[in-house]
């Protein structure tokens, strides 16, 4: 195992270090950029809606008017600013989707229902700017993704934060911030709160300290105004007052994030027990009118890849034929919502003696048998046809799922639908990841797909259902469309 490269580092070195590190403290060109963003997206929307219209009737609308609703944009601006949407940093993208579709709503309607009371004969106008909606609630969050990971190459994105930790605890928050640089907030100092002795170090890079009175007057100098607290799983911060106080007047934004994070959901909201704060949040996916939400969306989603999903049908099973002998479907029990065995349709990508091939292969190569112990697949399966790998890489081997997800036995988005022999590894997490119906796509299958392990499989299952809504699966629905293209982690 690698171990962290430790660097001394004294206190006095570090506003240099700082400096030559980061231009700025403030969030606020990190919101500019992406209002500029947010404006230019809006205003591609509205030349959108206005060029289908034009498209259909030339009569109805200019096209090139479109231009002129420019002096609409400070309406946008404000009605996102009031929604929180600026500076946009780490707000969860299923949160920001239902932000962006209800502004825009609110915006568009309101444009519309002026231009018609306002100005006679302009009807058509007020229809371009309704329809307009649907692109602005799809456009601007998925703008905002290609954005941030555009700005995160410069020094101007982001804010530098302390990160407060306990030891270890600091392991994974740190290095995922160090990874995804768009998420905005960028460690500058790590502050280990357990450390007695006057250390100083780096951990990946970044200068580590003790909580000294000298480091939180150096930190104070160089105006940081984001901490971000780690807590750990025996206590907190309130287990030393002094301190908890110290950075509670030391900063202006303070995120903290704790241990257990089984019970928090992205909707969780505070409840105040005379003084003292509970945070509440509701299982949406145990509720009948969110139960029918999610299948009425199925059921629209169904009607709109009719069409495709029969012409690609067609293809690949003339092609499947024509490549090797059997059938062209392929059914595999899995385990469904509360237990149930269901069969889950796929194309039929392997070999008739497929399992035959298996049972030889892990009786006979202990290196691949390790493999399809640890994630029931081969990187390289020699059981696969040709037709049947360019399936796979293209993900349309599970095309047929669409008749699961008609039938109910499966939803377009939800955790991914697994074997009995898979039951184990899910721990005691097995109960409540079988709670809801599995998915076609999900958090797992946007994440990596084959390359996540089990652990992370089920920390991604568990978060979906607590923090499932409508604008969640659509942003899965969405980043699955990109995760297929680039045909990551799928073999």
């Amino acid at each position: 195992m690698k171990r962290d490269i430790i660097i001394p580092m004294q206190v006095e070195d570090f506003p240099q270090w700082f400096k030559n590190r980061y231009k700025h403290t403030s969030s606020f060109l990190s919101g500019f950029l992406l209002l500029l963003v947010d404006l230019l997206i809006i205003m591609i929307c509205i030349g959108t809606s206005f060029f289908i219209i034009n498209l259909i009737n030339r009569s109805f609308i200019n096209f090139r008017s479109f231009v002129t609703y420019w002096i609409y944009l400070p309406a946008f601006f404000l009605v996102f600013y009031v929604s929180k949407l600026y500076p946009g940093m780490v707000l969860a993208p299923a949160e920001e989707i239902r932000r962006f579709t209800i502004g825009s709503f609110f915006c568009f309607v309101g444009i519309a229902f002026s231009i018609i009371f306002e100005t006679d004969g302009r009807e058509m106008i007020a229809v371009a700017m309704i329809a307009a909606i649907p692109f602005a609630s799809l456009g601007l969050p998925i703008a905002r993704q290609f954005s941030r990971l555009i700005f995160s190459r410069s020094k101007i994105w982001g804010v530098p934060a302390a990160i407060y930790v306990f030891n270890n605890e600091k392991n994974i928050v740190v290095e995922r911030l160090l990874h995804h640089p768009e998420l905005g907030y960028k460690p500058a100092v790590i502050i280990n709160t357990s450390s007695t002795e006057p250390r100083e170090s780096q951990y990946k890079g970044i200068p580590e300290f003790p909580p000294t009175q000298e480091v939180h007057d150096t930190i104070k100098k160089l105006n940081i105004k984001v901490a971000i607290i780690i807590e750990k799983k025996e206590d907190t911060l309130l287990d030393n007052q002094e301190l908890y106080t110290k950075i509670m007047q030391q900063y202006r934004y303070i995120i903290a994030i704790p241990y257990n994070q089984y019970i928090r959901s992205v909707y969780s909201s505070v409840r105040d027990f005379n003084g003292i704060l509970g945070f509440s949040s509701t299982r949406n996916l145990s509720r009948p009118w969110e139960l029918f939400l999610k299948r009425l969306t199925d059921i629209l989603l169904l009607l709109i890849a009719a069409v495709p999903t029969i012409l690609v049908t067609l293809v690949a099973a003339i092609a499947i034929k024509i490549s090797s002998p059997g059938p062209v479907f392929y059914g595999h029990k899995r385990v469904g919502k509360n237990g149930k065995e269901i069969t889950v349709w796929k194309f039929r990508s392997m070999v008739t003696n497929s399992q035959e091939i298996l049972e030889k292969i892990l009786a006979e190569d202990p290196v691949r048998r390790a493999e399809w112990e640890k994630d029931r697949k081969f990187k390289d399966d020699p059981r696969i046809t040709k037709i049947g790998k360019i399936l796979r890489n293209t993900s349309l081997d599970e095309l047929p799922q669409l008749w699961n997800i008609l039938t109910g036995d499966m939803s377009f988005v939800g955790p991914r639908p697994v074997t009995n022999s898979e039951l184990d590894k899910y721990g005691k997490a097995v109960d409540f990841i079988l709670s809801v119906q599995p998915g076609l796509s999900g958090m797992w299958q946007i994440s990596g797909r084959s390359d996540t392990a089990y652990e992370e499989r089920i920390n991604l299952d568990t978060y979906y259902i607590q923090n499932w809504s409508i604008w969640l699966d659509l942003w899965i629905i969405t980043k699955t469309i990109w995760v297929v293209l680039r045909r990551k982690g799928a073999y």
